[in-house]
Parts: C-alpha cells; structure tokens; sequence
C-alpha cells in the first residue's frame, strides 16, 4: 500500500514570486525576440542616463552646499562705491575689515593675499605713521608714490592707510569723514553735482607704472576734486613696483618718479606737479632682524590653532638670511611652518616656497574640483597619459588645474564665453566639459564686484602676484598654445595689458622669456600695427607702453629685421607710441657694426638703423645717447656720400640735420649752427636738382638754420633764413595745402619774432596775424590738435598788437587766448595750467595798459596763485615777467 502524495499547499495571489511578473517579458522575448532587443536597447541607455542625471544633480548640490558654507565664513564683503567729480565718476574699492583668523575652507593664497589676510600689520621703519601724518596734512592737494618690488608690502600698506583714515579715531579732532579706496575705474559722469558727505578723499592706484594715462586722468580729477571748497584734503597714492626701465622726456633723480611721468613732452603740467610728489621706496628698507621676528611670530599664530602657538627657535634663525628682507615671504614661511603636512625645508629659495604654497592650495582646488572632471572619470582619458597619479590629488586633475589657474593669472578673462574659449587651448583639457571648469575657476576664485553689485571679470587672478607669477613660469612648458592666443593681433586691446604686464613680471625665468620671446618675434609685426590702430583711436599711450615693457623684456630674442619691419608700420602718432619705437629702434639696431670688408648695403643699413635709434632716443629725452648714435650714423654716411654722392647724399643731409638737433640739446650750440649750415648746403643743392623732392626737407633745415643763428646772436642772418624758409612752406601750402599749411603757420609764428628781434614790428603784426588766421581755420576743422596752438599764436598776436600801438586790439586778442586756455586747463588742469599762468600773467599787463588796474590785480593774483601751487620747488619758473613771444623748437 502506498502512501498517498502530499497535495500543494495552496497560494493567493498576492504572495505569487515576483518572477511571475517577468512571465510577460519572457513570452515577449521568446516570440518577438526583435522587438524585445529594440526596447531593450532604447531602455537600458535611458536608464543610464537618468542615473548619471540624478548623480549630477546630486553632487551639484554638494558642491553648492560646499561654496555655500565657504562663503559663510569669509569676510564680509565691502562693494565699491563710486564718488562724482565734475563730469567724472570714480569708482573704488574699499579696504575690507581686517580678519583675525584663517576661515576653514578658505583659498590659501587669499589668506597671503594683501587685502585679506588675517596676519597682523607690521609698521617697518613706522611707513604707516609717516602715511598718515602726510595725509592728514594741511595741504589741500598732495601725492606720495610707494615703490619696490613684488612682496615688499607697498599694496598692504595702501589697505592699512585706508583702513586708518576711515576707522572713526577720537585722536583726531573735528569732523573730518574720509573716502579711501583703490581706484577701480574712472568714466564719464552726466551729474556734475556730489552725494556724498565726505570731507577728504584718498585714492589709491594699484600697477601705475603700467597705467601712465591713467595717472595723468586722476591727477587732473583730483585736481578738480581739491578745488571744490567742500573738500578738505585730496590725496593719492601710487603704488609702482618697478622704476622706469626706459627714459621718458622729462628726467629726475627719482626713477620711482620717473615711471610715471606723461610721455608727451609739452605735459609739463604733471611732471612739476609729480616733482612735488613724496616717496617711500620698500625696497630700501629691509626688513630688520627685529621687523622679521615679530612679523614671522605673528604671521605663525595668525595660521595655526589654537593662535597662542609660537615658532620653534631654529625656525626664526633662519630668517637671518637676506632672502627674507620683504614681508611676502617671511609671511609665506611662517605659514608653510604653521601647516603640519608642509615639507619645507631649510635654505628654500624664492621658487621653493611659492611652490609649497602652490601644493596647500591645491587641497583648496580639489575640495570645489568637478566629478565631471576627474581623473578616474575617464579611464581613456587616463590611459592618454595626460593625468599621472603624480598629476592628481584624490580626483583633481593637478596638470589641468595648475594651467587653468595659470591662464585665469594671465588675462582678465571677461565672460563665460571667453573662459570656455582659453581653456579649451589647455593641453591637459580633455576637450570636453569645459564649461564645468570655467564654473571651478568662478568658484574658487570668486570675482570683484562693480558698485553696481555686478561681477567685473569673470574670476579674478592668482595673488600674491609673485605666487601667481611663479605659477605661469612653472607651467610655461604646457601654456604655448594659449599664449599665442593671448598674444596674438586679434587679441591686442585694453585686456592685453594684464597679459603683457604679467608675462614681463614673470619673464625673469629664462625659460618663459625663450618662450615669450619667440612667440612675440613671430607676430611682431602684425602685433605693432595693431596697437598702432587701437592707439591712434584710443589716443591714449597705454596700450603702446605696456607692449614696450614685454617687447625690452624679451630683447633677445627679437629679430633685428622683424622690429626695424615693425617699426615702420608706428606712423603719425607722435608721443603715444614713443616709447614702443624706441624698443623696435633698439632692437633693429642690434646688430653687428660694419668692418672694412663690409658691403656697401651692409654700412647703409647699420647707419640708416643708428640715426633711427637717435631719433628715438631724442624723443624720449635721452639726448647724450642719441647724440653719440647720430655721431656714429653720420660718420657712416659721409664715407658712403662720398663714394657714392647720388645715392647717400640726401641720407647724410638728413643725418645732419639729426645731429643739429642733438648738439643744442646738449649744450653745444656753436657745433649745431655750423651742422645745420652744412645741412641746409647740402639739401639746397638738393632741391636744385630735384625741387619736388627736396624742397620740403630745404625748407625744414632753412627754419631750423633761423632758430640756431637767432640762438648765436645773429638776429639779422636769422630773420632772412625765417624768410626764405617761409617763402618755400608759402610755395608749398598752395599746391598742397593739407600737407604743409601747419608748417607755414609755424613758420610764421618763428618769422614774426624775427621781424620784432629787428625792429620791424608792422611787419611782424601782419605775419603774426597771418599765422593766427591759419592756426584759426585748423583749429575749426580739428580743434582736438590745433587749439593749443591757436591759443600761442593769440598770445604772440596781442604782444605784437601791443607793441604796435593797438592796447585795446591786445587786450581783446590776450583775452580770446586766456579763455582758450582754461577750457583746456579745465579739460586737462595738469597739461595747460601752466600756459594758463602765462596767458593770465600777459592778460594783467594788457589790462594795466588799458587803464583796468583793478581787474589787472585780480588777473595777476590769479596767476600768482596759480604758480605757487604747481611750481613751489622752482619758483623761478613762473615769476610773473614781461609778455614774451613764445618760440618752437627746430624740427628733424
């Protein structure tokens, strides 16, 4: 008998296996096997998809929340503020409250950086004091210059002068309110009237070595600004890192100084106004033993926790070492020794700590670095090579992060755009997520805001400037790519300065200034004409002197013809580009002197680039050495007109007339008279010959020839010289006018003091009036170049009116020139106050002669007042004297 089978235990349908419900599916896959792969090949990447989505998302909230907590513990932000003078707004950025601890999270080299960081000031050789003694001074208008080099404190002491002045002090009495800042920005304003209630105004101008236009503008604004009656002081400050590394026109023994004077010669405005200007060079008062010491010790406790840790001993011995005679890197060693993971070590070099630096912000970085970007994200992006692990920390890619932290260094990048744009020229870019690295640089470096609460750049730069300076000179090997971009024509613009000042800063390492150098020989050319064409339309020099700097920075390895082609192309616009054709005449100049077996094209060349180069030196007031050049060319020239007279003699006439010029510039008179004589022999044989050609270049040398024999004593000689030259310009203005008009009119204004030097004043008036005429209708159709030589030609005019018994035709004519110029001192206080003095001196007299006395006391008054102000260190200069014509200078 067998025993019966167990039956199933029965099951309902809601605890059936959840693979029946796969039942479906699987008919699905047995009978229609190609649907099931079509929807199976559509699903599979969706859901792939919405997983990498929901990650993303996920992790941008992270991220978010990491930014977010970050900025919560940073200081406080101070937006700029914008101050209204005249038809100009200025806006400035405040110095943010001073911070006594290192927040969590926070970029370490802000905590280095002058304007955040929580180390204590440290008063060396009691700079501050003496700041604020001077600018609380009674002086309504004053300047002090701040010089030295990288890390020697000159940006921290600007902070801490603004932070004294506008901290409310009971040590002070009365109601003085001050407004300080670093100036961000100067434009043009519609409202003529202040909002604000301060009484005193302090400014601050960051990199004015390599901003001469700008310093020329907030001179004039501040100018104005100390006239109004509600102001009590107005100071400025001029941070410069660097002295003048060329010669401009007007020199001093102050170099400091000197990198900030105008290039335009007839500025002199400014540079007297600069002359008055007080001092303080870091760089020349080092650090004592004592200053390091208590710098180091508190910078430690600044970096660590709890803050009352002090330094090992044998830490601060070394600080005897000459290296640390300037703040930075004392700070920067008291950090590296505060952090426990730094591997500093004794007798570090400059380089050495900027890279331990580096290595701590690293860790910065990595805590904001996107997944997307990630070195084990991309396992072909591994197997490439362009990530090591030596190369990465945790997922940072450290090449690619240390190149986009170097190119945001170099440019000021403008938007999102323009980022995607640069870094995408990164060799460790994997060319894909680019935007997600933008999004990092904005991050971590977050930027500055306008006074209108806008972002100004896109991120800011890496600072100290040393730290970041030494982060493009270490990564240089990988940036050739973007630095063809950054320095190419298409780019040449106000952007341009960050990258040109920046690479000529970090161009002290040999093997960036190779890299620089080559790449700048390769577009020279094209580069030049482009800052020609932004120059000419900016009418600023700015643009032209900052690619100077780069261009005598990588000197060596420019082609000598590729500057002399570039040099070419820097026509007809006078004083702004000075200083870039002198480097291009500089370098084309480089190269070897001919010998005896030198051919004939070979001296030609080496003399045509010597009387170059002297013309440049002349024209940024390096007379002594454009004599010798123009020596050296001459000599050249007479030996090949010698032997080959139809070719080299207008090369010789030309050289002489050169060398005129730079023999009365140096004192030698006489030897320029008897130069010029030659010069002007030579080309009247010349027009002879070819009068189409020459007569222009006789004419030229006939006007000079005048000016050298009045200066010999021979007025007689002069005035028929003054003659012929005016006759020739007359022949030439009336076939074309155009070209040579200028030139009659300032002939005419040198044959009218002739004339009067010989008693012929009727004709000295009509020539006068002749010249005024001219200059009237030029000054009609280009007012911008012409009026301050209309307002000459007025003042000569009412002298010669004056001298022919017409008091009351002066007077008026003295007037017209008056008024002239204090529309142009008011547009420009510091170029033309100076010929306002002289115009109001001469307009006094013209006023007494006409029985005016009292307005004639009131007009000298306001001259004299104007003189003490601008010429306190030469009073000579502007004592009020009787009316004299003024005179021109030869021309080359």
């Amino acid at each position: 008998m067998t025993e019966p089978s167990p039956s199933p235990i029965p099951t309902t349908s809601s605890s059936q296996s959840w693979l029946d419900s796969l039942d479906p599916l699987n008919h699905l896959w047995k009978e229609q096997p190609f649907v099931a792969y079509v929807i199976t090949a559509l699903a599979l990447p969706l859901a792939i998809w919405l997983g990498k989505r929901a990650w993303k998302t996920w992790e941008r909230r992270q991220r978010t929340q990491r930014i977010t907590a970050r900025k919560q513990q940073l200081p406080p932000v101070r937006l700029p503020f914008t101050v209204e003078v005249g038809y100009q707004r200025l806006t400035l950025e405040p110095a943010q409250p001073q911070q006594n601890f290192a927040p969590e999270g926070m970029s370490i080299v802000r905590l280095l950086s002058a304007k955040s960081t929580p180390v204590p000031f440290l008063d060396r050789a009691e700079a501050l004091t003496r700041l604020e003694t001077w600018a609380r001074s009674e002086e309504r208008f004053a300047i002090h210059v701040l010089g030295g080099d990288g890390g020697s404190g000159k940006t921290r002491l600007g902070v801490e002068l603004c932070r004294r002045l506008t901290t409310p002090s009971t040590h002070h009495q009365g109601a003085e309110v001050w407004q300080a800042g670093f100036l961000q920005n100067i434009e043009r304003s519609d409202n003529t009237s202040s909002s604000n209630d301060a009484s005193s105004l302090l400014l601050v101008i960051d990199y004015a070595e390599a901003r001469p236009e700008v310093v020329t503008e907030v001179i004039n604004v501040a100018l104005q600004a100390a006239e109004d009656p509600e102001r009590r002081r107005v100071r400025i400050v001029f941070l410069v890192r660097r002295p003048s590394p060329l010669s401009v026109t007007h020199q001093s023994s102050n170099k400091w100084l000197d990198a900030l004077r105008p290039q335009k010669s007839q500025n002199e405005g400014v540079n007297l106004i600069l002359d008055e200007a007080s001092t303080i060079i870091l760089s020349d008062e080092g650090l004592s033993d004592r200053e390091r010491e208590e710098l180091f010790e508190a910078a430690y406790r600044s970096f660590t926790e709890p803050s009352e840790s002090s330094p090992a001993s044998d830490i601060i011995e070394q600080l005897n070492d000459p290296m640390y005679s300037q703040p930075l890197l004392v700070t920067v060693d008291a950090f590296l020794n505060a952090r426990p993971q730094s591997r500093t070590q004794q007798s570090c070099s400059p380089s050495e700590l900027f890279e331990e630096v580096l290595c701590h912000e690293e860790h910065y970085w990595a805590e904001h670095w996107p997944s997307s970007l990630a070195v084990n994200a991309d396992r072909h992006h591994q197997t490439e090579g362009t990530a090591t692990p030596t190369d990465t920390q945790g997922n940072l890619n450290r090449k690619l992060a240390r190149q986009a932290v170097a190119a945001a260094t170099l440019t000021d990048i403008q938007d999102e755009e323009d980022a995607i744009s640069l870094l995408n020229l990164l060799p460790a870019n994997p060319g894909k997520n680019t935007k997600d690295l933008a999004r990092w640089l904005r991050n971590c470096y977050p930027p500055h805001m306008n006074a209108n609460g806008q972002p100004a750049l896109w991120c800011e730069h890496l600072e100290p400037d040393r730290i970041g300076e030494h982060l493009v000179a270490s990564t240089a090997d990988d940036l050739v790519p973007l630095l063809r971009e950054l320095l190419s024509p298409s780019r040449a613009g106000t952007s341009s300065l960050r990258t040109w000042t920046a690479l000529e800063r970090a161009s002290t390492d040999p093997r960036l200034n190779e890299q620089v150098g080559r790449i700048i020989n390769d577009v020279l050319v094209e580069v030049t004409q482009a800052v020609h064409a932004q120059t000419v339309n900016s009418q600023s020099p700015d643009l032209a002197a900052g690619f100077a700097k780069l261009v005598n920075a990588v000197r060596p390895h420019i082609d000598p013809n590729k500057a002399h082609e570039a040099q070419q192309t820097l026509s007809d616009s006078g004083y702004f580009t000075a200083l870039l054709e002198y480097e291009l005449a500089q370098c084309s100049a480089n190269i070897l002197p001919p010998t005896d077996d030198s051919s004939e094209i070979d001296r030609a060349t080496y003399a045509s680039r010597r009387l170059s180069l002297s013309r440049c030196l002349a024209n940024i007031g390096r007379h002594d050495e454009a004599l010798k050049a123009v020596r050296e060319a001459t000599k050249l020239y007479r030996t090949l007109a010698e032997h080959n007279p139809g070719t080299y003699t207008p090369n010789l006439a030309s050289s002489l007339n050169n060398l005129a010029g730079s023999q009365a510039e140096n004192g030698q008179p006489h030897d320029a008279l008897q130069t010029v004589h030659e010069a002007t022999n030579l080309y009247r044989t010349l027009a002879k010959h070819n009068p189409a050609a020459y007569t222009p270049d006789l004419a030229r040398s006939l006007n000079n020839l005048a000016i050298y024999l009045d200066g010999n004593g021979q007025p007689h000689k002069a005035l028929q010289t003054a003659q012929e030259a005016t006759n020739l310009y007359r022949t030439l203005a009336k076939h074309n006018p155009a070209a040579y008009t200028p030139d009659l009119a300032m002939c005419l204004i040198n044959l009218a003091i002739r004339l009067a030097d010989n008693g012929q004043h009727h004709e000295a008036l009509q020539t006068a009036q002749e010249a005024t005429n001219l200059y009237r209708t030029l000054a009609k159709h280009n007012p911008a170049a012409y009026t301050p030589n209309l307002a000459m030609c007025l003042i000569n005019l009412a002298i010669h009116l004056d001298g022919n018994g017409q008091p009351h035709k002066a007077l008026q004519t003295a007037q017209e020139a008056t008024n002239l110029y204090r529309t142009l001192a008011k547009h420009n206080p510091a170029a033309y106050t100076p010929n306002l003095a002289k115009s109001l001196n001469n307009l006094a007299i013209h006023l007494d002669g006409n029985g005016q006395p009292h307005k004639a006391l009131q007009t000298a008054q306001e001259a004299v007042t104007i003189r003490r102000k601008l010429a306190k260190h030469n009073p000579a200069a502007y004592t009020p004297t009787s009316p004299c014509p003024s005179t021109t200078s030869p021309t080359a």
